[in-house]
């Protein structure tokens, strides 16, 4: 019998509550980091296609961050690299200002209930620590099958003001992922046609002394 994983986990269990290292990551590599990577299907394409640069993963859930690594031993991958985090927590003292080339936010915060809307992770004030680990001219991908949180993201990007919305002004991307390759989700629901917003975001030029560029 196939092994079932649990798809949600409680991020604000006690357990989940103490927040982690920041992450030591290596100088150098480009830096682009999915944020609820589940099996990590989508980065380790990446990785694949892009041996120069090093590809990070983040996931609450140890059933699946564990199989994304025994993949990743099997096709000998050396430039991607998962971790558990809980991004609640976490999010503001993961990364150095200026590290990261590009934020992967693919299928977020599956917590639709109105009691359980202190879930998210994706809110209004962790947009910021996106904004501030970004490189100059650094990315931001989000892409949802839930309209709600769409709007919801659209709201959160617009108005951070270091973030210039690629697609216009309060508009979504047309047409299919830019960067080539799908994520789980993202083939189930293309698989059974069900629409697919998304968004990408660019940071602003700035005078971010901290930029690794």
């Amino acid at each position: 019998m196939k092994k079932r994983y649990r798809q949600h986990v409680n991020p604000l269990k006690m357990t989940s509550l103490v927040p982690r290292e920041p992450l030591d990551l290596p100088d150098g590599p480009q830096v682009e980091v999915e944020l609820g990577c589940g099996d990590a299907r989508f980065l380790i394409e990446l990785a694949r296609e892009n041996p120069d640069a090093l590809y990070v993963g983040l996931d609450i859930r140890d059933e699946f961050l564990d199989f994304g690594r025994q993949e990743i031993d099997r096709l000998e991958l050396h430039n991607v690299t998962l971790e558990r985090s809980n991004l609640i927590v976490d999010l503001d003292h993961l990364f150095f200002p200026g590290r990261v080339r590009r934020f992967y936010v693919n299928f977020p915060d599956p917590w639709f209930k109105p009691r359980h809307q202190n879930r998210r992770w994706l809110t209004e004030d962790r947009v910021p620590c996106l904004v501030r680990a970004l490189r100059r001219r650094g990315e931001i991908l989000y892409q949802t099958d839930v309209w709600e949180l769409a709007l919801e993201a659209l709201a959160l990007f617009e108005g951070a003001g270091a973030l210039t919305n690629e697609a216009g002004d309060w508009c979504f991307l047309r047409g299919p992922n830019p960067f080539g390759v799908r994520s789980s989700r993202e083939q189930a629901c293309e698989e059974e046609r069900r629409p697919i917003w998304r968004l990408l975001f660019i940071k602003l030029e700035g005078d971010d002394e901290d930029s690794y560029d």
